[in-house]
């Protein structure tokens, strides 16, 4: 539960630094006249909330050795992307108006960036790993040195 927890805070503040910055380049594309009414800010920020922890929360599958890793990536993804196409429309990221193949395009711009984050996060984790690795081993070596033989 407390993984969960953590999960979802970290989900939710990687969403909302993308919510923030695209705001700023919103905000700077219209010269400083980008505005919000309808409470369409508190739906959005709600959108966001939501997609952080529909994409946080399933990454917990991971932790679960008996499931091959392309499963697990499958799944976790298939459910944040998921999230995140069903907020998209209810809050209106999704551009609708603009007819289907603005919002397929959209989808497949959102499937990439989800996958570019994913990799991120994956490089980053395995580079732990193997430094963590490195350190077991070169303390094995090191306790290695100093055995001796009776």
């Amino acid at each position: 539960m407390k993984r969960l927890l953590i999960n979802s805070i970290q989900g939710i503040g990687i969403a909302s630094f993308i919510f923030l910055m695209i705001g700023i380049i919103f905000d700077y594309v219209n010269h400083g006249n980008f505005s919000m009414e309808n409470y369409d800010f508190t739906k959005q920020v709600i959108g966001t909330i939501m997609v952080g922890i529909g994409f946080s929360a399933p990454s917990m599958i991971y932790d679960n050795e008996k499931i091959p890793f392309g499963l697990k990536v499958l799944f976790h993804m298939g459910i944040g992307c998921t999230v995140y196409i069903i907020t998209a429309f209810a809050v209106g990221w999704m551009p609708v108006k603009f007819g289907w193949k603005n919002c397929l395009f959209f989808i497949v711009c959102e499937l990439l960036i989800a996958f570019l984050i994913w990799l991120g996060f994956a490089f980053h984790y395995r580079k732990l790993a193997n430094d963590m690795n490195k350190k077991i081993q070169e303390k094995d070596d090191g306790n290695s040195n100093h055995r001796t033989i009776n």
